[in-house]
Order: structure tokens, then C-alpha cells, then sequence
């Protein structure tokens, strides 16, 4: 079997050669990584060592239950939509006068 192609008698090899020496139009682009379709920006914190647990643990969870891996930057998301839905379904938008107070009436 003869590695030639039908266009020619030219070997598959010799036309690899060719093709990278031709000279090709490049697209015209910013460099880098194209935009997001979510534009996302990035912040730091500092968590204990507990909270930090705390967030692998989420992070677990959440994987497991996508059956992929869910970036720390999801598992706050999804960890503050989670806030945000129970802080809007208290009755009344109560004072608190500690931050023990408020998550009490988050959790309970």
C-alpha cells in the first residue's frame, strides 16, 4: 500500500511539510481568553479554617450531586442564592441585633 495521495504523487508526509509552510491568513482578535457569557469578577476573602472546611464540604456536595467538579467560586454562589431565597421568605423584615440573631432567623 502506497501512502500517496489520489491528487498527486505527492506522500501524505511530504503534503504535511507543504501545508505548514504556506502562509495562512490569521483571524483578526483580541489575544487572550474570549469574554465570559456571565461576566464574572474576581474578589478575596478571608475565611477561618473553619469556614474553609465548611465551603470544601459544599463543594463536595455540590460536585457529587453534578457529578462534576464545582469551582469555590460556584459553591459561594450557589451558597448565596441559597441566603438570599431564605432571607426573602421571612414573613416580615425583622431588625436583628446580632449577627447570632440574624442567622437564627435565616436557619430556623
Amino acid at each position: 500500500m502506497s501512502p500517496t495521495s489520489p491528487s498527486g504523487n505527492k506522500s501524505a508526509w511530504v503534503q504535511l511539510y507543504e501545508a505548514r509552510r504556506l502562509e495562512m491568513e490569521l483571524e483578526s482578535r483580541t489575544p487572550g481568553r474570549p469574554p465570559a457569557p456571565i461576566p464574572r469578577r474576581k474578589i478575596g476573602m478571608t475565611l477561618s479554617q473553619g469556614e474553609i472546611s465548611e465551603l470544601d464540604d459544599w463543594q463536595k456536595i455540590f460536585s457529587s450531586l453534578l457529578q462534576r467538579k464545582v469551582s469555590t467560586g460556584e459553591t459561594v454562589g450557589i451558597l448565596t442564592r441559597f441566603c438570599s431565597v431564605r432571607f426573602s421568605r421571612l414573613s416580615e423584615k425583622p431588625e436583628f441585633a446580632s449577627l447570632g440573631d440574624l442567622v437564627d432567623k435565616l436557619v430556623g
